[in-house]
């Protein structure tokens, strides 16, 4: 379950900014027709068909449009698709890539794009189907925990509680489980950790009494999320097998300054860190420091040859195992509410969680100061590192 590519992940492969999309507004829709980069006017036969054209439009190396006038065009014809006829799955596509076109436009300075946004979303929340319904609150619950990140700590209480109420005011379903989750994934950026990890904890007992099986695991990755956001200044417990088919022998670390490393071969920004984390390996491996690298792929066999040609020289634990496995149901991720990646993970020789985001020039500090006593170089830059 490779969840960087989610709908979110869109606007990056089209335009390298970030966001996802919908319906438009009448005045812009005959923008459309007038693009100089459109050589005919956009009238798909096909919902399918009109959103390669879409993504071929936003995609144009040669489009000599402005990336302003482009993210209007492209919304334009996000419009035309969204009347349609399509699936429900189809129609959830085009609300999170309006959601990251209007996105979009903000950062290039369109200050009614927000508004536009909001007003968008709750309209498509009014929808008939419950399914597209559901999209459209999902995606202003996501935009409004965002918006208010910036605002003063009683008003984000505020948000967060009214979401909380709202969610347990709701049928115990799949749907309410949704919102719920993403409340939880958002909770630690917004509001303290004492009051997160209360909300985290009080959302998976209110899903803890269902008989749907599906909603006790959304109970138990709630409590996924309670663990991680508490997960500082206390114990972790890892366990899996290694590439090699051996139990991890977690317990056997300690005495040592451990890194767990959460990552999968397809997460770009996972990889990307390797390079300096095989030197600091290098330079603290001798006096105590390991890494355990937990995968979250799918295939084993991915990782192994992943493995031989990075030479990756630390532990790797991969519970790959089945056609049908998906590494984001890794025991440990789930345990520790893991749903992004890298997370990296510091552990002292006491066992004892010192940071939960160890990356890149974090981690160098860190571990100079666990290990004062050793000679830690002057690090390559990582262009040159990664040449090697």
């Amino acid at each position: 379950m490779k969840r960087a590519w989610t709908y979110y992940g869109l606007s990056f492969l089209l335009l390298g900014l970030a966001v996802p999309t919908a319906p438009l507004f009448a005045e812009e829709a005959s923008v459309v027709e007038s693009s100089p980069s459109l050589h005919t006017p956009f009238e798909p036969k096909s919902a399918t068909e009109g959103f390669t054209q879409f993504e071929t439009f936003m995609r144009d190396p040669n489009n000599p449009l402005p990336i302003a006038e482009r993210l209007t065009q492209g919304i334009a014809m996000l419009d035309t698709l969204w009347a349609i006829d399509s699936d429900e799955e189809f129609k959830r596509k085009l609300i999170w890539t309006r959601f990251s076109l209007r996105m979009a436009q903000a950062r290039t300075g369109s200050e009614a794009s927000i508004e536009k946004l909001l007003s968008e979303l709750t309209s498509y929340s009014q929808h008939e189907q419950p399914e597209i319904s559901l999209a459209a609150r999902d995606a202003k619950m996501t935009l409004q925990l965002m918006l208010i990140r910036d605002k003063s700590a009683e008003e984000k209480q505020t948000l967060v509680q009214n979401m909380q109420e709202e969610i347990e005011a709701m049928p115990v379903t799949s749907a309410s489980a949704k919102l719920a989750m993403t409340l939880a994934r958002n909770l630690s950026a917004v509001v303290d950790e004492k009051s997160a990890a209360s909300i985290a904890d009080e959302l998976a007992l209110h899903f803890a009494n269902s008989d749907d099986s599906e909603l006790q695991r959304v109970s138990e990755d709630l409590k996924g999320f309670s663990r991680m956001i508490n997960l500082n200044g206390n114990s972790i417990q890892i366990a899996g097998k290694t590439l090699e088919g051996k139990e991890l022998a977690w317990e056997s670390l300690r005495g040592k300054v451990v890194l767990v490393d959460f990552w999968a071969t397809w997460c770009g920004p996972c990889v990307a860190e390797f390079p300096q984390l095989k030197q600091l390996y290098e330079i603290y491996h001798k006096h105590g420091f390991e890494v355990v690298g937990i995968s979250l792929d799918d295939v084993k066999a991915d990782v192994q040859q992943f493995v031989i040609d990075r030479e990756l020289p630390w532990i790797i634990v991969c519970n790959a195992e089945g056609d049908d496995y998906h590494g984001f149901s890794d025991a440990n991720a789930r345990y520790y509410g893991i749903n992004a990646i890298p997370q990296m993970i510091l552990v002292d020789k006491d066992g004892i969680v010192q940071a939960t985001d160890a990356r890149g020039e974090k981690l160098a500090m860190l571990l100079a100061q666990a290990f004062p006593d050793v000679e830690a170089p002057e690090l390559e830059s990582e262009e040159a590192a990664a040449e090697q």
